[in-house]
């Protein structure tokens, strides 16, 4: 049978999703491409399993995006997903199934893909990376699980602050970077002040999750404070210290919806110049 030719990997991706295919191995991927494939495996209802075998700088600047990072920590959990760094890696990114092998081309502006159907050399090809797979170092993920995230903070905090926090999460991949100070850590700062939430119960809960230690929310308490976004109040307590409950310091951060805090937030920054 002859190779096919597609021009949109996306819909490549979704016919791949479409059929029982069992296992997806991808190699050598983009960080575009793990994000999608992340995107479009966490949202499916019933998901093929998928390997991973990637360049490890790609994984890490892939999982600096909190979102994407916590939905490969979860699909990892739950048994869809490996993930595994090597160093030798084919130039195009591959797509391998039981009965196909896809070469991604990227051409520019256009993405193609073209799809061989199972062959000895597509066999070959399989062997060789199964080979390599074997021989690799699976990839650690520190980010924890979405859903342990979200069910958490409303254990904790209630379900006006998760939905708060689940609205406003994916805003942060629409900030331009020189924002990228507001960070998961910063979105959690702002939405506890929002919510008038203590300090110490916060960065616990961010520990405890896995998302940062209490000395970096420290720090970035300490920085949105310079910004003027965040202020605190003190909270005697019967025995230690005194606790610093969270407060907005302008009505336009309590009143906009959650999903516009952070471009709200940016608007109130102070300018240079």
């Amino acid at each position: 049978m002859d190779s096919i030719f597609n021009r949109d990997l996306d819909s490549t991706l979704q016919t791949l999703f479409s059929e029982n295919i069992g296992q997806i191995f991808l190699i050598g991927p983009s960080k575009r491409l793990i994000t999608s494939i992340t995107n479009l495996l966490f949202t499916s209802i019933d998901p093929p399993s998928i390997r991973i075998l990637s360049d490890g700088a790609i994984i890490k600047e892939t999982t600096n995006d909190f979102i994407t990072a916590s939905y490969l920590s979860e699909l990892s959990s739950t048994g869809l997903l490996e993930l595994r760094t090597a160093e030798i890696l084919p130039t195009n990114e591959l797509l391998l199934t039981s009965n196909s092998l896809i070469t991604i081309i990227n051409a520019g502006n256009s993405t193609l893909t073209l799809t061989t159907p199972a062959q000895p050399l597509t066999e070959d090809v399989y062997t060789f990376y199964n080979n390599l797979w074997s021989q690799s170092i699976p990839f650690h993920i520190a980010a924890p699980p979405f859903s342990l995230v979200l069910d958490s903070l409303q254990s904790q905090f209630g379900t006006t602050l998760k939905s708060d926090f689940s609205t406003a999460l994916f805003s942060l991949q629409k900030l331009p970077s020189t924002y990228d100070f507001l960070d998961e850590v910063a979105l959690s700062l702002l939405i506890a002040a929002r919510n008038q939430i203590l300090l110490y119960d916060l960065s616990r809960w961010g520990e405890d999750i896995g998302i940062a230690s209490r000395a970096t929310f420290s720090r970035t308490k300490q920085l949105l404070e310079q910004l003027n976004l965040i202020t605190t109040e003190t909270v005697p307590v019967n025995v230690g210290r005194p606790r610093l409950r969270l407060r907005l310091t302008h009505p336009l951060l309590e009143t906009c919806p959650p999903e516009n805090l952070l471009t709200t937030a940016t608007e109130l920054l102070p300018r240079n110049g």
